[in-house]
């Protein structure tokens, strides 16, 4: 790989599924030729597009006033993707994972985005929100591997 020490970028974009595809093209610009397969680069933006849509769905509503930001931070062992963002607190680790004998009995359409982000990156980090302005930031992890 040939990514600096350590290499940042941010997005700053309303809380809008309109958003979504700008979301992808960031990220999926900035993972491109780093080192990943094409079936890790797409789960990558697959993980970074469902956190993005949970949130702009269930925390902000779909209120579009409201903002994330979507940091990339490559090194040269790991893409990180922080999504940070001012809503109500949510650790995705503390939600129950769907029964997917009775997910497909239901013929349930939604709900498995958690899941999947767990199955896709190797770690998955939750900072709720401190005193003094800081924002929620969840942290999607990738390794690189030689």
């Amino acid at each position: 790989m040939t990514a600096p020490l350590y290499d940042t970028d941010i997005l700053h974009v309303a809380a809008s599924t309109d958003r979504l595809s700008e979301i992808r093209e960031f990220v999926r610009a900035r993972i491109t030729d780093i080192g990943f397969s094409d079936l890790e680069e797409d789960n990558i933006v697959l993980a970074v597009d469902e956190a993005c849509a949970n949130l702009i769905q269930h925390a902000y509503k779909n209120d579009a006033s409201q903002t994330i930001d979507v940091r990339i931070i490559l090194t040269p062992q790991e893409v990180r993707v922080e999504i940070s963002d001012r809503a109500a607190p949510f650790d995705p680790g503390t939600a129950a994972l769907p029964d997917m004998r009775a997910y497909f009995a239901e013929r349930r359409h939604h709900g498995l985005g958690i899941l999947l982000m767990t199955r896709v990156m190797d770690r998955i980090e939750y900072q709720p929100a401190r005193a003094g302005g800081q924002p929620n930031t969840l942290v999607l992890s990738k390794r690189l591997t030689a």
